[in-house]
């Protein structure tokens, strides 16, 4: 199981949406529209490129954790008999509306920066002690799927896997992330 610094790590990755979003206001803020997109990229690349570079950063270590997890010197492999599975991919939808939160302030020329922060601050705290950081955008960019998965003992995990499955033995070995989420270890990569 990660230790607690890499279930804070995969929790924070959760954020990097957050700085795209901040990323693409900076942006479109400077952006003056009687200009042709290669001039306008040329004259404002810079502006924003901290937003981008810190979800460029996350978004690496979010893979980077889930790939040395499953690495065969990662997490200790444990045999699995799945009795039965349900999909929650659509559970990410709900995180949308503070991915897009920094869109808000948009008809102000300046983005409210304490609030967003303290936005965030609670987003990071609610996703953390609820158990609810396996709903990771990233991974789903990076090819992931979630499905809620009763084991033999009747106990429920969110696995992730880069399969879709549509039968239960498809899985034999994962790795315990945190608590209450696995990845399947022979899809993982």
């Amino acid at each position: 199981m990660l230790n607690r610094l890499a279930k804070l790590a995969l929790v924070s990755t959760a954020l990097a949406p957050i700085f795209l979003t901040l990323w693409f206001v900076e942006i479109s803020s400077s952006w003056l529209r009687g200009l042709p997109w290669t001039e306008n990229l040329a004259a404002h690349w810079l502006v924003g490129s901290g937003y981008l570079l810190a979800a460029l950063v996350l978004s690496g270590l979010c893979f980077g954790l889930v790939w040395l997890s499953a690495s065969r010197h990662g997490l200790e492999r444990l045999p699995v008999k799945i009795k039965s599975v349900k999909t929650v991919d659509k559970e990410i939808v709900g995180f949308l509306l503070v991915y897009l939160l920094p869109l808000i302030n948009q008809s102000q020329s300046t983005i409210s920066l304490p609030v967003l922060v303290f936005v965030a601050v609670i987003f990071f705290f609610i996703v953390y002690n609820s158990h609810a950081y396996h709903f990771n955008p990233l991974l789903g960019f990076f090819g992931y799927h979630f499905f809620e998965v009763t084991i033999e003992g009747d106990i429920t995990y969110v696995l992730v896997t880069r399969q879709n499955i549509t039968d239960c033995k498809a899985v034999s070995q994962v790795v315990q992330l945190t608590e209450y989420m696995i990845l399947d270890a022979n899809h993982a990569k």
